[in-house]
């Protein structure tokens, strides 16, 4: 179990520091579009930060659900 939980904590470490090298791009590559689309870039990349957000929280298990199983 504790070779488990080190490997899902490398692993979650890995794709943290990755997603600062994709939100690095995909924020270049809606920063050109901005003439295009205008503030909607904005709540494009909020949406995306929110989605990232939300699926670090689940994946460390920290959403209400699983920490309710835990107290159970």
């Amino acid at each position: 179990m504790r070779l488990q939980f080190c490997n899902n904590s490398t692993e979650i470490t890995f794709i943290s520091k990755l997603w600062k090298v994709f939100r690095a791009i995909i924020s270049g590559a809606l920063d050109k579009m901005k003439t295009l689309l205008g503030d909607a870039v904005t709540l494009v990349q909020e949406t995306i930060d929110a989605h990232i957000k939300c699926f670090f929280v689940q994946s460390l298990q920290l959403d209400p659900k699983t920490l309710r199983l835990e107290v159970l």
